[in-house]
């Protein structure tokens, strides 16, 4: 089956946005709601706007009823239409311009070419031994029966080798739908690994990656495989770094700096003394995923499996390290694109887009929603005292607080600085209230060590609850509980303040300014 590489680019707030897209069987839904593979962003672009489809002509958009309607090159697409795309054409979806360009590539091309070349002699192999036993059993009947068990055992590995490369040519298309379906290299990762761990009949398995910015290794989609909680590796300096390890992480180690596949068979395992071969393990296989020339990654698997790995061939892994490789890199970009780079909560952007969905949520179906705004009290002092590295570090753990208190239904982003904000759905101000003085007291209950000193934090936090003269502007919300959250800090920090909403900002309309004026 073919697959498309779709490569968009589009401007908005005055910031360019490219993005690579794979495009196979499923559609590629478009649309502001996050809920869509595409998110975009602008105001005239439908919550569900439009789908681009793979068919044998090529790929298609359809729009789907959208309310400012789609666009192909200047030509419209009408309501519930689909128009034919270009390889190279101007889209508009409402007023939002987008230039797509894309180009034709065979999923598993040169996997599968050799994957059909290798069946292919299998099969003429057993046609040629067929032609041979026939004869020889007429020659001689007694040997029949020999022959048909013969014949039937290799009939029987032919099934096996065709099952096994039917299904390491789905897994690698499957990889290509990964990208669609999720929203980020560590989602990605953690359904990556079982789906490949599985097929291969692997025991366990996780990914190894390397944190430029933190200077350590560490693991992430651990499948099977239990780590220690602080499993981060530090080390001085990429290659030739002195790390303590156990078994399994250096050979992924190895593997990263050598940027080469490593596969061990019990046989290597036994004359390297691996305490591993004694524990049951019969082969270790790390692939590098590279994208570019640089390593991204290391995917390790391990087998307990009477020979190991050795129902794949070189093939399906160079096949399955670029399909991946490519995978991931698409994943990470989507990741920073949607996240803020230090803290990993979402990026300001995508909280603006949040905030305003759920405002338009709450005035439509009458819900409450609340913004909790969270400064960190001096913290200034903290990067003027001990450096800008330590102001990182206590913002990575702010954050990470963060997330063990948000629910799944609310949204933790950074504005910047020092700056968070938590939106709290379907809550009323009292809960958020509650909510919020829970954040407070768990922030200054962190201990955090710099240069072996103990270092205490506080954060100021105010509430706001949403009402419909705020007309669906995220600004004008989250300026709100700013306010509320300067409040808290000029009554002396370290505690949680309410907006207060004048009257007349609470009255939604003209009519109900005449009649509170009339009501006296």
């Amino acid at each position: 089956m073919n697959t498309l590489v779709l490569d968009v680019e589009w401007q908005h707030a005055g910031n360019r946005h490219c993005a690579r897209l794979l495009l196979d069987q499923t559609p590629l839904s478009i649309g502001r709601d996050p809920a869509n593979l595409w998110v975009l962003s602008d105001s005239s672009v439908s919550r569900q706007h439009a789908e681009i489809l793979l068919t044998p002509q090529g790929p298609v958009i359809r729009d789907k009823q959208s309310r400012f309607g789609t666009q192909v090159d200047h030509q419209p697409v009408h309501a519930g239409q689909s128009r034919l795309l270009s390889s190279s054409c101007e889209l508009y979806l409402g007023r939002q311009q987008v230039l797509l360009r894309y180009e034709l590539r065979p999923a598993t091309a040169d996997f599968a070419a050799a994957a059909l070349q290798e069946l292919q002699g299998q099969l003429q192999d057993f046609h040629q031994h067929s032609l041979a036993a026939l004869q020889q059993s007429a020659q001689t009947p007694a040997i029949v029966q020999a022959l048909q068990t013969e014949l039937s055992q290799r009939f029987g590995a032919l099934a096996q080798a065709s099952a096994l490369w039917a299904g390491q040519t789905l897994m690698l298309q499957q990889l290509h739908g990964l990208v669609n379906q999720t929203s980020g290299a560590t989602p990605l990762l953690e359904r990556a690994v079982p789906l490949i761990g599985d097929l291969l009949k692997a025991q366990a398995g996780f990914v190894l990656c390397y944190d430029r910015r933190e200077h350590k290794y560490q693991l992430q989609a651990c499948w099977r495989y239990s780590v220690n909680p602080a499993a981060a590796l530090a080390v001085g300096n990429l290659v030739g770094a002195d790390v303590i390890a156990c078994p399994r992480q250096q050979l992924a180690i190895h593997s990263f700096e050598l940027q080469q596949l490593q596969w061990l068979q019990a046989d290597d395992l036994q004359v390297m003394d691996s305490p591993l071969a004694a524990a049951g393990i019969t082969a270790q296989l790390a692939l590098p995923l590279q994208h570019d020339g640089e390593t991204l990654a290391v995917l390790y698997l391990e087998s307990r499996q009477p020979g190991g790995f050795c129902g794949i061939s070189h093939a399906f892994c160079q096949a399955l390290q670029t399909q991946l490789a490519q995978a991931l890199h698409n994943a990470q970009c989507l990741s920073r694109a949607l996240s803020d780079d230090l803290t990993g909560l979402c990026s300001r952007s995508i909280l603006e887009e949040q905030i305003t969905l759920a405002m338009e949520q709450a005035k439509r179906y009458q819900q409450p929603c609340c913004l909790i705004f969270i400064d960190l009290d001096d913290f200034k002092q903290i990067n003027d005292l001990y450096g800008h590295f330590a102001g990182d570090e206590v913002l990575k753990a702010t954050a990470h607080q963060l997330k063990q208190l948000v629910r799944k239904a609310d949204k933790a982003g950074r504005l910047g600085g020092e700056e968070f904000v938590v939106l709290v759905n379907n809550t009323r101000e009292e809960g958020a209230m509650a909510y919020a003085e829970r954040i407070r007291a768990d922030i200054a209950a962190m201990r955090l060590q710099v240069d072996g000193q103990p270092l205490t934090i506080t954060a100021s936090i105010g509430v706001a609850a949403y009402y419909p003269s705020l007309h669906n502007q995220a600004y004008r919300f989250i300026d709100c509980a700013d306010q509320a959250m300067y409040q808290a800090k000029h009554s002396g920090k370290n505690r949680v303040a309410l907006y207060q909403a004048p009257k007349l900002q609470l009255l939604e309309t003209a009519a109900d300014l005449r009649r509170s004026v009339a009501g006296g």
